[in-house]
């Protein structure tokens, strides 16, 4: 019996010490991980954006009683978007001064904004040149007379 390894108290406060010495490093490199790649925040200015919540609330009831609906679409290189806004029934909405911003879903370093031209009735165009394939969030907003008047959020997905 000379081959056998006793185990003392000083082993297993060594192990025990070793093991949650381990797993402290491991969670403090996934916190510290986790603060530098993403800061929390939805918008840069959430005290100004909550002041003006209930203008917001109004301006989406007057969206709503217009009706108004928009699609959105890429050519293949998703350089050029075109927006078409339509009223109940298909009518085209003309005469918009319209601009869409694009967004990834997590962080705002490759927001491009793009102002659109209309072409046709009812049918606005720009150039957008998203750098990146996958998912963008497009923000579409119509201004008549200076006075906001349409917003709609799009979802598309750009494939290279």
């Amino acid at each position: 019996m000379s081959g056998e390894r006793v185990i003392t108290g000083r082993m297993v406060l060594v192990g025990m010490l070793a093991f949650f010495g381990v797993v402290f490093a491991a969670n403090g490199a996934l916190v510290f991980f986790a603060l530098e790649t993403w800061p929390g925040l939805a918008t840069g200015r959430a005290y100004d954006t909550g002041l003006r919540y209930n203008q917001v609330l109004e301006t989406a009831r007057h969206q709503k009683a217009l009706g108004w609906l928009s699609t959105l679409s890429l050519d293949a290189a998703g350089e050029t978007v075109v927006v078409c806004i339509a009223a109940p029934g298909g009518t085209p909405v003309e005469g918009l001064r319209t601009r869409i911003t694009f967004r990834r879903p997590i962080g705002d370093e490759q927001e491009r904004i793009a102002t659109l031209a209309e072409r046709t009735p009812g049918t606005y165009a720009g150039a957008a040149a998203l750098p990146l394939a996958g998912r963008w969030y497009g923000i579409v907003e119509a201004a008549r007379d200076g006075q906001p008047v349409f917003r709609m959020d799009h979802e598309i997905m750009v494939k290279r």
